[in-house]
């Protein structure tokens, strides 16, 4: 028999114990939403230059709330969300993102044409990337987000937006050729 004393966890058990014992904390959900926040921040600042690098002519359309963001790039979206779950932890929380073909934002009041019966042609959006993570850290310099289907694909705010754009960037250049 094992006598408790004697037992010395591995480093990556210590490491697993320390990383849960992060994501449990009020700490972590305060961590999280600024990791969120930045990472809104990179795919918006991306987003602005993609739109001068592929010669799109209006403004990139934004839409950002503490859990959502929406940014609309000529014919091309991106959405991201952080999807609470049920005991509103991080630990079941998921982080979810889209790339879409189509319009996913809808025209301001001040932009609708002064014609109104002109015609404007609105494609369904559809979506054509997702991807889902979690949340993965010990502490929040060492903040992750981890592909939920590929654990081994861990990405910072900066990578991951890049990674989102690249998304966009690759649609757009299809709708292009098409």
């Amino acid at each position: 028999m094992l006598n408790s004393a004697e037992y010395e966890p591995s480093e990556k058990e210590r490491a697993e114990l320390s990383r849960e014992r992060f994501l449990t904390s009020h700490r972590a959900i305060a961590a999280c939403a600024r990791e969120f926040g930045r990472l809104a921040e990179e795919i918006v600042e991306r987003a602005g230059a993609l739109r001068h690098e592929l010669m799109i002519e209006e403004e990139p359309d934004l839409r950002l709330t503490p859990d959502r963001c929406i940014v609309q790039i000529g014919p091309v979206a991106l959405t991201i969300a952080w999807l609470r779950g049920a005991l509103d932890s991080l630990s079941d929380g998921r982080l979810l993102i889209i790339a879409w073909r189509g319009t996913i934002t809808r025209r301001r009041f001040s932009e609708v044409p002064h014609r109104m019966n002109a015609p404007h042609a609105v494609q369904t959006a559809v979506s054509v990337w997702e991807e889902s993570f979690i949340a993965s850290a010990d502490s929040e310099a060492s903040w992750e987000w981890e592909c939920e289907e590929d654990p081994s694909r861990r990405y910072s705010s900066a990578d991951l937006a890049e990674r989102c754009v690249a998304q966009a960037r690759a649609e757009f250049q299809i709708q292009q050729t098409a």
